[in-house]
């Protein structure tokens, strides 16, 4: 490998990507760290637009798969499709302290059966979500094992659109605007370290190759917002690593937990009991480096484990798909 690309190797995923807790409705993003496609960054600016598609269409009981209504509640979940486009810049200061502001858009289309009127309601909207600004302090750093601790702090802001109208003329729930109106807290430590192996590339170093690889642990405390709702508070867990097959095209891999606690309902009519979850997702992928510090990326994330409170949707799989560009 050429030592620009060996040393950007080391500048591993630090950071927590904010995502939303889980719900009955079946709102949600992925649970990633795409920062860690910041491997061979090399300029101090950088943005990332990145795209995730969600389908949750599958009802689920605990561990296991479940019909629509298969619990009885005021309104039965049949569909929710989310589509999020996150505009993500970033600017590191020096080689300790990185500040970035990420502004995602929500696209979703979700229906449930009202048992009360007896009819399928729908939404269709899109609308800009929920703003975050995060920064990042390396608290250590050993140049001969390549390993580095980073600190993440930041928030979340009610910045988001909170009022969309459905089919029937009604608001929507708390769980599936855009916005939530809550003011969040996020902190987070990564240790990213790295091995040798050797590899068919070849360079000043022969065919001996740096393989970098990261373990994230990140929190969420989640404030009160739109008619007094609070989300669950939340826990990820996630470790990745990526593989060179050749100077422009790598293998990525993550492996991502989420623990989620049950919603406050505040003056709503949600069920609690219908809310949190544990999760466990294999997120294979690939990425292409292109000219001028440009990069392409996308995951295919894969549920290992699903364990939701009452009845809940999920999906069959996650998609992810970005572009990135440093100066």
């Amino acid at each position: 490998m050429r030592h620009g690309s060996l040393y950007g190797a080391l500048f591993l995923l630090f950071s927590f990507t904010a995502g939303s807790a889980i719900a009955s409705c079946g709102s949600s993003s992925c649970p990633i760290d795409l920062h860690a496609l910041q491997f061979g960054d090399t300029g101090r600016f950088s943005l990332d637009l990145s795209f995730q598609y969600i389908d949750q269409d599958q009802p689920r009981i605990g561990s296991r798969r479940a019909h629509v209504g298969e619990i009885a509640s005021d309104h039965d979940e049949i569909r929710t499709i989310n589509r999020l486009g996150t505009l993500q810049m970033s600017y590191a200061m020096n080689d300790r302290f990185q500040i970035a502001l990420a502004l995602p858009y929500v696209s979703r289309s979700h229906e449930h059966f009202d048992e009360e009127t007896a009819q399928i309601e729908r939404w269709n909207f899109g609308n800009l979500g929920d703003a975050t600004l995060q920064a990042r302090l390396r608290l250590f750093s050993d140049a001969p094992t390549h390993s580095s601790v980073w600190l993440t702090g930041g928030a979340k802001f009610a910045t988001g659109s909170r009022h969309e109208i459905g089919s029937s003329g009604e608001e929507a729930e708390v769980t599936i605007t855009p916005g939530n109106g809550s003011t969040d807290a996020l902190l987070g430590v990564t240790c990213q370290s790295a091995f040798v192996r050797d590899t068919k590339l070849e360079g000043p170093m022969g065919h001996a190759t740096l393989i970098p690889f990261f373990v994230a642990l990140n929190s969420r405390v989640n404030g009160r917002g739109t008619s007094d709702y609070r989300r669950g508070h939340e826990i990820q867990l996630n470790a990745g690593t990526e593989y060179p097959l050749t100077q422009a095209v790598h293998l990525l891999g993550q492996l991502n937990g989420r623990i989620v606690g049950k919603d406050d309902v505040g003056a709503t009519h949600e069920n609690r009991g219908l809310t949190g979850g544990r999760y466990l997702y294999l997120s294979p992928g690939l990425r292409v480096a292109m000219s001028h510090g440009t990069s392409a990326y996308g995951f295919v994330q894969l549920p290992l484990y699903q364990h939701v409170n009452g009845i809940q949707l999920t999906s069959k799989a996650n998609y992810v798909a970005g572009m990135r560009r440093s100066f």
